[in-house]
């Protein structure tokens, strides 16, 4: 049994960590701490880990998830409460979106054999059967993996893993060991498909996608910051570029300017929705623009934030561009990288952060065998769920501020 303060204090520090540590990212992902052999704390539904203070986590009972106050608990809590269940020896967990662990979530795989250099992980780590997150037959499949399961990790299939322990500090241990644990996975998976001595990054996403490795680097070029960064600003919009910021008037004459800027002020034009676009060009989001693929959700919080599909366009037709980011957050330019766009800045960032983990997640799980994306249907719920219900709460703790 632990003090109710004491665990909440320990959530909030987990929740800070799991930002900084780079396992999750903004609302994503939640934390509890267990309180005594019949309730733990957990961290709110759809609330930043920056802002949150003791008075706003929820106290849940383990047997029937039931809670008081106005403050709703983590959509998640019934995942949480079965691990409680089933092991009294946890006081702590933490669910994360970890970006190699994803990439096993992406696989049909129903397990992963891991080195008995990760001690926490047993000697297989379990990959539950997917369902719609939040969802009673979500909590009913990660038992039955955790059931199985000799370690104290499971991978969330489309998802993301859940990582337990006597505290927080085992917990994250946990975490850490199986984000390793899967990328070792991966890496040793493509060097034996490949032939390889070694790994490059390039190299895989080359490999995956029948590319060549050099004419895939000869686009790695400096100008490419160019693309760096827009915001809008009244009428027009800044450009920055990775060394300097200038403000372009919404009737200025674009003449001798570069064409990315062009393409910017297109997006603005035909989205109102968006304030904030940031380019990303990781290897794999690279190696899929140069592809031309068109990329659809393998993971949950893709369909939520981004949308049903990121599309490659080519970067001489911004029509079509600003066209592609109607119903999604991102768009692939050809042979270019991504341009990843929010209501806000720190919305784009976000949005580039999952496009990254998601074109890492095709490329690696790619190796396993042919890549199925989320059920359409399923997908669209989220998508209408995240947008009806996530995005305009953002809005509301924005304007509370």
């Amino acid at each position: 049994m632990i003090d109710i303060n004491d665990a909440k204090n320990a959530v909030l520090k987990a929740g800070i960590k799991l930002l900084e540590s780079g396992l999750t990212a903004r609302t994503w992902g939640n934390v509890s701490c267990r309180v005594d052999g019949e309730s733990f704390v957990i961290t709110p539904s759809g609330r930043s880990y920056l802002s949150l203070t003791a008075a706003d986590l929820v106290l849940v009972k383990i047997d029937d998830l039931s809670f008081q106050g106005e403050i709703k608990p983590s959509s998640e809590k019934g995942v949480h409460a079965e691990v409680y269940k089933l092991h009294p020896e946890v006081n702590f967990v933490i669910h994360t979106h970890q970006d190699n662990a994803s990439v096993i979530a992406a696989t049909r795989l129903k397990e992963i054999q891991v080195d008995s250099k990760y001690p926490t992980l047993g000697e297989t780590v379990l990959c539950a059967d997917y369902a719609l997150p939040g969802t009673e037959a979500l909590q009913k499949k990660v038992r039955q993996a955790l059931e199985k399961s000799t370690g104290k990790a499971v991978i969330m299939r489309h998802h993301g893993a859940l990582c337990f322990g006597a505290n927080a500090e085992e917990a994250f241990t946990v975490a850490s060991e199986l984000e390793e644990a899967c990328r070792v996975f991966v890496i040793n998976r493509y060097l034996k498909l490949s032939g390889e001595r070694k790994y490059d990054p390039y190299a895989m996403s080359a490999f995956v996608l029948g590319q060549d490795r050099e004419t895939l680097l000869s686009l790695v070029t400096p100008e490419k910051r160019a693309y760096g960064a827009s915001f809008r600003r009244g009428n027009g919009f800044i450009w920055f570029d990775g060394e300097r910021e200038v403000e372009i008037p919404d009737e200025q004459i674009l003449a001798g300017w570069p064409e990315e800027v062009g393409l910017y002020r297109a997006i603005y034009q035909k989205n109102q929705w968006i304030k904030a676009i940031i380019f990303q060009a990781t290897p794999e989001i690279l190696s899929l623009s140069t592809a031309g693929c068109s990329l659809k959700p393998l993971l949950d919080d893709f369909a939520q934030i981004i949308g049903l599909r990121v599309r490659t366009v080519e970067r001489d037709d911004p029509d079509r561009v600003a066209r592609a980011l109607g119903r999604s957050s991102a768009v692939l330019i050809k042979n270019t990288g991504a341009l990843c766009c929010g209501a806000n800045e720190d919305d784009a960032r976000a949005a580039g952060a999952i496009l990254h983990k998601a074109a890492k997640a095709w490329i690696g799980a790619s190796l396993f065998g042919r890549v199925k994306p989320i059920n359409p249907v399923e997908s669209m719920l989220m998508r209408y769920f995240y947008l009806k219900k996530y995005a305009k709460q953002a809005l509301v703790m924005s304007a509370d501020k």
